[in-house]
């Protein structure tokens, strides 16, 4: 039992590892190559003690706290800021897809955590404050926004330890984040978008209205685009028991249709709500994601 333990912690802490890497490397090859925006309205503010050890700055000591326990205590402070991003990450079945032909591809789940790592990574750059919620059919997990550095440690363990499993409910994890959120911030939405949910529009609006600042990238495996199967399929659903057996050629070019439709709706109605919005292909570099993250919110620091 000790083994078997063993063996998912140093798996788990190799998942962090890897995707701390990725992430990294990701933002700091972008942000090397353009200028970083001015980051305006910051500020120091407390955040917790700490045992006094040799080498802290003696200015930092709480005297009145000395006074009180005869204990030697540092104040620690934290850059903090105006801006606070929520992150909300799809982790439901159909996001477990993984390509039988991944190649040099990551897999869907994997491409979504390294873009949510990356995004979470570039606002601690800036010192703003990021938080992540995942979620399926209710709110599995949620790491409440902070600024510190220290804070991605705690970002990529969540995401590492994160597994595909159970249906969609969108409209149900929007309704459950938005007394959670501040009044005014980003909220930044990560998903495959594969529901029979009807109202999304309806929440993003509602997201909207309370002046955050919404942006959604939609992910989708390559397969799940192209749809490139041939001869006869048994298909099988990732979210619940359902499958059905069907020659693919009968159905490409109604299933492409359809996938298409799906691209265009939230799209369209993105802009229509002043929603940026960005597909993504996992075939397609993370990097030009970020890019265009970057090149589009440039002023994230200015509300």
């Amino acid at each position: 039992m000790k083994k078997k333990a063993l063996e998912l912690n140093l798996e788990t802490l190799s998942r962090i590892a890897s995707l701390n890497i990725r992430a990294t490397k990701l933002v700091e090859g972008l942000l090397s190559g353009h200028h970083r925006s001015k980051h305006t309205g910051s500020s120091i503010e407390f955040a917790d003690y700490k045992d006094y050890s040799p080498g802290d700055e003696i200015k930092h000591i709480d005297w009145k706290m000395l006074a009180k326990t005869d204990k030697h205590q540092i104040k620690q402070f934290e850059q903090s800021s105006n801006l606070k991003a929520t992150i909300l990450l799809d982790a439901s079945g159909s996001m477990g897809y993984e390509s039988p032909n991944l190649k040099n591809n990551m897999s869907k789940m994997d491409y979504a955590r390294t873009l949510v790592a990356s995004l979470s990574y570039l606002l601690l750059k800036q010192f703003d404050a990021v938080g992540i919620s995942i979620f399926n059919k209710t709110l599995i997990r949620h790491v409440p926004p902070r600024s510190k550095p220290s804070h991605f440690k705690h970002i990529l363990h969540e995401l590492a330890v994160v597994s595909p499993n159970g249906i969609t409910k969108l409209e149900d994890a929007i309704e459950c984040m938005v007394e959670r959120l501040p009044s005014r911030g980003i909220i930044i939405l990560v998903s495959d978008f594969l529901t029979k949910e009807t109202g999304i529009e309806k929440k993003l609006k509602l997201l909207v209205s309370r002046g955050l600042e919404v942006i959604l990238f939609h992910v989708l495996d390559s397969d799940e685009v192209s749809f490139p199967f041939k001869g006869d399929v048994v298909f099988e659903s990732l979210e619940d028991d359902s499958s059905i057996e069907l020659d693919p050629e009968d159905i490409r070019e109604t299933y492409q249709r359809s996938i298409q439709d799906l691209i265009e709706y939230y799209r369209s109605h993105c802009t229509k709500l002043g929603i940026d919005y960005k597909f993504l292909q996992t075939s397609t570099p993370l990097e030009q994601g970020l890019l265009y993250y970057l090149l589009q919110r440039k002023n994230l620091g200015k509300h």
